[in-house]
């Protein structure tokens, strides 16, 4: 059986790249996967005891403020975090009793921690040596394998949710031909995400081209307000209505896409302009 643990999410981070505040978006799903996988308490540490000190300065007071023996330290941006995974890192912690850390390699944001690490943490911060990993050449780590690394994968852009993520949410908000229509027609913004021969080929009027490879590096030239997206068939269209409304935009999605437009009998545009 798991020994007790206490579980706590890093939110310190300032989100820059993602555009919007990352804690926002994953920090209750980390939390529940805590949870779920024990935890006895589960808190968020956002400003650390000395700000300025990063990662590493929220690992020290995680492992100040933990009422357990072992703490679970992870990024508030590990949305697919598993249960399991975090099991793997305590019980290899427990089980080896002159270890301090246990982490899958190259993961230390994904790590079980014993509070008696924490004068070495602090003596790091004191050194100026404030990456995490610099810390754990101080300690006797154990590496934890064996986790998939689809639970590891951590979000800092928006082409990180759009290039990652395999099936969108089943929640993504849809709406169908008609809609669009009408929405087109109160000055709505169409976003095609397909690929360039694709829209060349034929697009629906107006409609303006950003691939969705591209996307992650372009999203902000997608505007506020009413945005459509709109691929061949929804699937794609789906992916960056996710990862656009992660950064903070408002779209929804075509379902049934330029396929479901051109068997409802409208007229297409060929070339590479818009109209």
């Amino acid at each position: 059986m798991t020994e007790a643990f206490s579980g706590v999410v890093l939110t310190g981070g300032r989100s820059r790249r993602m555009g919007t505040d990352k804690a926002a978006l994953f920090g209750a799903r980390v939390a529940a996967a805590l949870h779920a996988a024990g935890a006895s308490e589960v808190f968020e540490v956002g400003a650390d005891d000395e700000p300025g000190n990063g990662p590493l300065g929220g690992i020290a007071t995680a492992l100040r403020r933990a009422r357990n023996d072992v703490v679970v330290v992870l990024a508030c941006d590990l949305p697919d975090v598993r249960p399991e995974g975090i099991r793997a890192v305590v019980d290899a912690l427990t089980g080896d009793r002159a270890a301090d850390v246990a982490l899958p390699p190259g993961e230390p944001l994904h790590a079980a921690w014993r509070r008696t690490a924490r004068p070495a943490v602090l003596a790091a911060i004191g050194a100026r040596t404030l990456a995490v990993r610099a810390v754990l050449d101080r300690l006797r780590v154990v590496e934890v394998a064996g986790i998939d690394p689809a639970w590891l994968r951590n979000v800092n852009t928006p082409a990180d949710l759009v290039q990652t993520l395999p099936v969108a949410d089943p929640t993504v908000p849809e709406i169908d031909i008609d809609e669009m229509i009408r929405r087109r027609a109160d000055g709505a913004y169409l976003l095609d995400v397909r690929n360039p021969a694709e829209y060349e080929e034929a697009h629906v009027p107006g409609a303006v081209l950003i691939p969705l490879g591209d996307l992650g590096e372009r999203w902000q030239e997608v505007p506020d307000g009413d945005v459509l997206v709109i691929c061949r068939s929804g699937a794609r269209s789906a992916r960056a209505v996710e990862a656009l409304n992660g950064a903070g935009r408002t779209t929804v999605n075509v379902a049934g896409g330029t396929q479901a437009w051109i068997e409802a009998g409208h007229p297409v545009v060929a070339g590479p302009e818009p109209a």
